[in-house]
């Protein structure tokens, strides 16, 4: 399987794929490809710095070769590492590019929250529907019970949760 962390600078996509690659690799889950710096970023990096959008193409074609892309959420507080053109935009305009262009390309993801272990829990999560060994549920087990919070990964959630701290003015 063949997964992309992609996200703002900062986001902690490195710090995310080290620690799901260890815990894959405990759970001897080795068949998982993770890459925590997609060409996506780059061309969306090379096109708010720089104007330059001949890396879209490209980029969205060999993104689709992964199976499964994780965007980092933007929870994780900024911190500098003194590159100032990439730290000159805000990691907000790079997420709603990022998100616009997966859109456009027609590429699901999944926005993955957290500090520390909830944040590869997270991960993990996103990535069981799609493991070939995993066990499925029993239907017949389903109840009526419908489930709703206010910080899964999913996007139609995310939508009605931040809409809704708009119309309060929270953000």
């Amino acid at each position: 399987m063949r997964i992309a962390i992609v996200g703002a600078k900062g986001s902690g996509k490195t710090q995310l794929a080290c620690d799901l690659s260890r815990c894959l690799h405990l759970r001897n889950d080795l068949a998982c490809i993770i890459a925590d710096m997609a060409p996506l970023m780059a061309a969306i990096y090379a096109d708010l710095l720089h104007g330059d959008q001949t890396l879209y193409e490209s980029a969205l074609a060999h993104h689709k070769t992964y199976d499964l892309t994780l965007v980092a959420g933007l929870d994780i507080p900024w911190r500098g590492d003194g590159q100032h053109d990439a730290a000159s935009l805000s990691r907000e305009a790079v997420d709603a590019q990022l998100r616009a262009t997966l859109a456009r390309g027609q590429i699901a993801y999944t926005v993955v929250y957290g500090l520390g272990p909830a944040r590869v829990e997270a991960a993990l999560n996103a990535i069981s529907p799609l493991r070939h060994d995993r066990v499925q549920p029993d239907s017949s087990a389903r109840s009526n019970w419908q489930w709703s919070c206010e910080k899964c990964s999913d996007p139609q959630c995310e939508h009605r949760m931040f809409t809704g701290l708009l119309k309060t003015g929270k953000t």
